[in-house]
């Protein structure tokens, strides 16, 4: 909510003018804000992807077993449908750090999740897949994908989550891709 009231227009779109230098041309400000250690950046079904994976849920929730190979997955999970899809719902992603809002463009993320040298997916025997990040860094397991059983949730969850992955990401962002950083206007909070 302060993120809006300092940075978008009244239909809720980043004001252009803090996009400069992100996308050419500068794409409408729709976004994606994720703070925190953990990022959930999707909850819900899949799609058609589980149907097309030939996915089946254990009795108990707490398997998945794929009928398609891990080859299959992770050809659609570095798609730009399953990414924009599930991931990079919005042209921007925001996020903080330190006093300062961050912008980047989701067109350079999904640059870097499409790229098999930097993101590499794996199907657990759980049937959970996580996305591993390499970089200078080393390995780092950021992305998981899992089906949550209980019974008022029965869902897929997709995220940055577990152990601070959501803030590993942001490093990795902040380290890897350009970005517009906007100070924030904390006295703004208190009107």
């Amino acid at each position: 909510m302060q993120f809006k009231n300092q940075c978008c227009e009244a239909d809720n779109l980043i004001r252009a003018e803090l996009l400069e230098g992100l996308t050419y041309p500068i794409a409408p400000g729709t976004f994606t804000m994720k703070t925190g250690m953990n990022w959930q950046f999707h909850l819900g079904q899949l799609g058609r992807y589980i149907e097309e994976w030939k996915g089946r849920i254990s009795e108990d929730g707490k398997t998945i077993f794929y009928g398609s190979s891990e080859e299959t997955i992770a050809h659609d999970l570095y798609s730009g449908e399953f990414l924009k899809s599930f991931i990079l719902k919005g042209n921007y992603l925001v996020t903080s750090h330190a006093n300062d809002w961050l912008i980047f463009s989701s067109d350079d993320i999904l640059s870097v999740l499409q790229d098999s040298e930097i993101t590499r997916w794996r199907i657990l025997n759980s049937g959970r897949i996580k996305g591993d990040i390499h970089s200078a860094w080393g390995k780092r397991t950021i992305f998981t994908i899992e089906y949550r059983a209980e019974k008022h949730k029965q869902s897929f969850v997709v995220g940055a989550h577990g152990g601070g992955a959501g803030a590993r990401l942001g490093i990795f962002l902040r380290d890897s891709l350009m970005f517009n950083a906007i100070p924030i206007d904390y006295e703004s909070w208190n009107r």
